[in-house]
């Protein structure tokens, strides 16, 4: 009854130019399929499963191929922002019941060391103790000062150092006398020499302070930077793109083959570069990077 139906359905669609030979045929194959419907549902299931399968493949792994993988050094480096500091800076605080008489000097004014910078109600007068920068003065001439906040702050711009939070990790292999390099988001051109003077903890934090060999002028206490504290290099590392790693492994093209999966391993990550430290990789494979990977 089933069979029937389904013929006769066939029959209004088909086109009356179609031969019998066509619905003979077509005939067999669905009293087959009616005879065998379990084998043909597996078969089914089946062929969708791999459709399926292969939609997912394609879509979770469509990108491209890299370039062929070679054998190169990379750099082991410890990573993180650094906050410029100034080595001499001073809080001028006032006594109780100070009253400003005369400010000779605003925010952003450069003094020299013995350049009188404030004369007090009371005739006392406070003294650059540094050649340096007045970088914050609140009160202005008549107002009394407080001795909750400083009266005034000088601060020497051309003796810096950077302070730099690492994880602890990172701590860890962090030693004085590595070389570290600081970059600046304004000034991405160009990166900066230094070398580690000292590893502490504060607060919780685990610090390195970084001494920079040269900093221009336009670096001002309390900037931010990049920075990378080298630890060592590896010579003759297999390299691999970062991107192609995906969950423990990447996707290998050899030749003419498709790609396949392959269990990798990594070592030392350096920007866009990994080390590759166990898998089976060989110079002149290329991986496949992906549209979107999650590391």
């Amino acid at each position: 009854m089933l069979l029937a139906k389904i013929i006769g359905a066939f029959r209004l669609a088909w086109p009356s130019s179609c031969s019998v030979v066509g619905m003979d045929r077509l005939r067999k194959i669905l009293e087959w399929i009616v005879r065998h419907r379990y084998l043909s549902s597996a078969i089914l299931l089946s062929l969708l499963g791999i459709a399926i399968g292969l939609r997912v493949m394609l879509t979770s792994y469509a990108g491209k191929m890299s370039e062929p993988i070679q054998r190169g050094s990379i750099v082991d480096a410890v990573y993180g922002i650094g906050t410029v500091t100034a080595y001499y800076r001073h809080s001028f605080n006032p006594l109780v019941g100070d009253t400003i008489e005369t400010s000779f000097v605003r925010e952003g004014d450069r003094v020299t060391k013995g350049e009188p910078i404030v004369k007090t109600g009371d005739g006392k007068f406070y003294y650059a103790p540094f050649n340096g920068v007045v970088n914050f003065m609140p009160y202005r001439a008549g107002e009394n000062a407080y001795s909750t906040s400083p009266m005034m702050v000088v601060t020497d711009l051309s003796h810096v150092y950077t302070v730099v939070s690492i994880e602890q990790q990172g701590a860890l292999r962090v030693q004085p006398g590595q070389k570290a390099k600081l970059s600046f988001d304004s000034i991405r051109q160009k990166t900066f020499e230094g070398t580690v003077a000292a590893v502490y903890s504060y607060a919780n934090n685990f610090l390195a302070r970084i001494d920079a060999v040269e900093l221009p002028k336009t670096v001002l206490p309390d900037m931010t930077c990049d920075v990378a504290i080298m630890i060592g290099v590896h010579e003759n590392a297999l390299l691999i793109p970062v991107v192609a790693f995906d969950n423990g492994r990447v996707w290998v093209k050899r030749g003419k083959g498709l790609p396949h999966a392959v269990p990798v391993k990594l070592g030392v990550i350096d920007g866009t570069t990994a080390e590759v430290l166990d898998g089976d990789l060989q110079p002149g494979d290329r991986v496949m990077i992906r549209d979107q990977v999650g590391l």
